[in-house]
């Protein structure tokens, strides 16, 4: 089938059209189950080491705990200032030890607690001379020399700290070439701790090594098939496929980590329109969890082999 038929074809299947969907390049997988834990409006999620999965619930300013199966555990945090409280967070990350990181965007500061939800440490994200008040979105936890990346959004800057809370060093800044950004937002690392990092106003996703030297850019600005239109989420599976959301086509997309484009998340080789996909993560099981923001749930699929 020639290009422009398929670019057609991916088009009217974005707006609920009938199409034959084998036009469509798929990465099929198998619906396991929701997870609706009562969140309003969610972002973003990790597990810790013992499968617990943590639901970053911004607009009700806590983080919600289930178990590896969806099943409502605990939930900690409140709106405020203080220890333990939260002003519309909105990424999180966790340790392998089990420290759970969250960008606590409001406060313009990280906070980290333990696996139960107890209170450890916080700190503020730096301010330097002509930025405006840091606004961090997201964390990474790596290994190498215990980073902690952190995306602050409205610098349009990747700030690196120990995970101490001591400042390393950062990069970035306002603009459209490679390195720079256009409000950065959600992250994900491979096994080899290099950064992905989603551009989201550029349309793209930016691989870095853990230094924050430039490898590739991943994604183009489009509405047709491996392209983007709101980028939010990104996810790594062990095959070390590229998941894309996009948050305002509802589809997601997978690219190799250079960049090339593979396919469509379908099931039953019939594209999967989310509603509003942000963060997503591909756990140990190789199930790929999707945090549909405007759907106040977690969807969970098995990625076929």
């Amino acid at each position: 089938m020639r290009p422009f038929f398929i670019h057609l074809i991916f088009i009217l299947a974005l707006f609920g059209f009938p199409v034959r969907t084998f036009a469509v390049d798929c990465i099929n997988t198998k619906f396991l189950f929701d997870i609706k834990p009562g969140a309003n409006q969610p972002s973003d999620l990790a597990i810790g080491p013992n499968g617990d999965i943590y639901l970053v619930d911004g607009v009700n300013n806590r983080i919600i705990v289930v178990d590896n199966n969806g099943r409502w555990k605990f939930a900690f945090g409140s709106a405020g200032a203080g220890k333990g409280q939260f002003k519309l967070p909105l990424g999180i990350d966790i340790s392998e030890s089990g420290k759970v990181f969250i960008a606590d965007t409001g406060n313009h500061r990280i906070q980290v607690f333990d696996s139960r939800g107890g209170f450890l440490y916080m700190f503020t994200v730096k301010t330097f001379p002509g930025e405006v008040p840091a606004d961090p979105v997201d964390v990474a936890v790596s290994w190498i020399e215990n980073y902690l990346y952190i995306s602050d959004n409205d610098n349009h800057k990747i700030k690196v700290y120990k995970q101490n809370g001591t400042y390393a060093f950062e990069w970035g800044g306002l603009g459209e070439e490679y390195g720079s950004f256009r409000y950065p937002a959600i992250m994900a690392l491979n096994k080899y701790n290099e950064i992905f990092i989603v551009d989201v106003l550029n349309t793209r996703v930016q691989k870095f090594d853990p230094f924050g030297q430039f490898i590739t850019g991943i994604g183009f600005w489009g509405v047709l098939e491996g392209r983007l239109f709101r980028p939010k989420g990104v996810a790594i599976d062990r095959k070390e496929r590229i998941f894309i959301s996009d948050s305002y086509m509802g589809v997601i997309q997978a690219f190799t980590d250079t960049g090339r484009f593979i396919g469509v998340v379908c099931e039953k080789n019939k594209m999967i329109k989310f509603n509003s996909p942000v963060g997503l993560l591909v756990d140990k099981k190789e199930r790929l969890l999707v945090v549909e923001m405007r759907g106040n749930k977690v969807t969970v699929l098995k990625l076929s082999e």
